[in-house]
Order: C-alpha cells, then structure tokens, then sequence
C-alpha cells in the first residue's frame, strides 16, 4: 500500500475536485508536506483525516464542527462525536421511515385509483375535515398551479410532500349558476383527522361524481352530479369540491387524470327543518 499521494491521486480516491482540498487545507483539516518540486503530498494521516471529515459531512455535520473535532482529537471527543453521529443516524432512520410510509401511502392509492370507473357516482358519509385554505378568486391551468404553489410556501413548515398532499379545489354555486366555468374561490389541502388547520369542511352526506380525463368537461360534470343528487330528492347545498386524485403531480398524460367532484346533500325533511 501507498505511504503517500498526489493531491490528483486523493481528489480521484475521494471523489473530490483539488480546490476542495486546498479549502481543507485552508481550514486546518488536512496538512499535506511539499515536495521538492513544491506539490503537495497526502500521507496516510491526511487520508485518515479525510474519511473522518467525508463520513461526518455526509451525516450532516458542519465544517465548523468537524474542524472543531480534528483539531482536538481524544478519546473524550471521540465519544462525544460518536453519540452525536448516533442521533444524527436515529433521526434521518425516522426520516426515511416516514419518507418510506409516505411512499407506500402514495402507491396504495394510485392502485386504487385505477378501479374507479369514469362517472362512477354515489353517496357517502364524511366526517368534518380539516383543511388548509387559500381564499382566492381562481381561474383554471396556470392561476390554480400559482395558487396551490401560494399555499404551499405558506405552510411549507408543515406541508413538505407536495406530491403527496390531498389538494383540492371549491367552485361557488352562484358562480355555477352563472354559467362561470373554471373560476374557483379557494385552493385547500386536506389534512389528517386530528392535525390542526384553518378551515373545516362539514361533515354529512355528499353526492360524488369521478371522471377521468380533462377539466374542459367540468361543467357538464358538474350538472351530471346535481342532476343525479335531485333526482333522488335530494338538495346540494354549500360549494361543489374538486379533488385531485390523479393529476399533474402524477402524469403528464391528461387521459390519466382523475378527478373527484363533491358536494353536501339534503334531504326534504332536512330542508324543511332548517
């Protein structure tokens, strides 16, 4: 085995460019001897430096923290280190659990996903659930892309997988009434039962509609749903919610997206006891 090495030689062995070797070297990490010509020359003390200050940048650790360590090496230091590098491991294990679950949630609905039929319609009880809310006049495409991105950096603290975030979207009834397609009120991301948001869907009976496809048929989509609800005596009431199942964030192929309308239904006897 090699007693020394170019700086070439360790920037190949460690995957390093030269500047970031001369940066440690700035900073004291590393202390390479000159050659007679002048090049520096890495014995096997810089190399074991330098797995030390590899292996602790890839925990995460700063520069000022492993200069801090290198600088003062014991056996003291050396098991204060290695608890910190056990939490630091403890927590980015948590880390790609939860990325992991995140992933397996991802994959079990996009699979249930592909059973709904396109204008599959029903009922379904909900309970209340708690949301995140932009209040916005919207209009669909690029504003609607602005808006859940608005949301988004709004509780990027809490909201950190996009990706993987219920969104949807509330559409007015007067604006329905109007004939005003595409123009939404506010852009929201479902939460779990229990996390804490800033608005509240009601809970009760809703009618939904699924379909696959487009949002250039939203409004035919929409009077299919009403027109399904009052057939069966039943009243909407409150906004018409638009949830993404499948849509941008999954595919680029629009005849893959799925979309869910739904909406709060009464029945007569609810109405008259209001």
């Amino acid at each position: 085995m090699k007693d020394s090495y170019t700086i070439h030689e360790i920037a190949a062995l460690y995957g390093v460019g030269p500047d970031a070797l001369r940066y440690y070297e700035k900073l004291g990490l590393i202390r390479p001897r000159r050659a007679e010509n002048g090049y520096r020359i890495y014995d096997l003390n810089d190399i074991y430096r330098l797995t030390i200050l590899r292996d602790l940048r890839s925990l995460g650790f700063s520069m000022e923290r492993i200069g801090e360590y290198l600088k003062d090496l014991s056996v003291g230091n050396t098991l204060q280190l290695l608890g910190e590098e056990r939490r630091l491991i403890r927590a980015q294990l948590r880390a790609l659990r939860a990325a992991e679950c995140a992933i397996r949630e991802r994959v079990r609905h996009l699979e249930a996903c592909a059973s709904v039929e396109d204008g599959e319609t029903s009922l379904v009880e909900l309970p209340p659930r708690p949301c995140l809310r932009l209040n916005a006049d919207i209009a669909r495409d690029e504003e609607m892309d602005f808006a859940i991105k608005r949301l988004h950096r709004r509780h990027a603290d809490t909201i950190r997988d996009l990706g993987g975030q219920k969104i949807g979207a509330s559409i007015a009834p007067e604006d329905i009434r109007a004939g005003r397609e595409g123009v939404y009120r506010s852009v929201f991301f479902l939460l779990k039962e229990g996390e804490a948001g800033d608005f509240t869907l009601p809970g009760g009976t809703h009618a939904r509609l699924f379909y696959r496809g487009g949002y250039r048929q939203l409004g035919g989509r929409i009077a299919a749903l009403l027109s399904w609800a009052r057939a069966r005596g039943l009243s909407p009431t409150g906004d018409i919610l638009e949830l993404y199942h499948i849509d941008n964030r999954f595919t680029a192929r629009e005849e893959e997206f799925l979309t869910e309308l739904q909406v709060r239904v009464e029945t007569a006897e609810e109405e008259t006891e209001k």
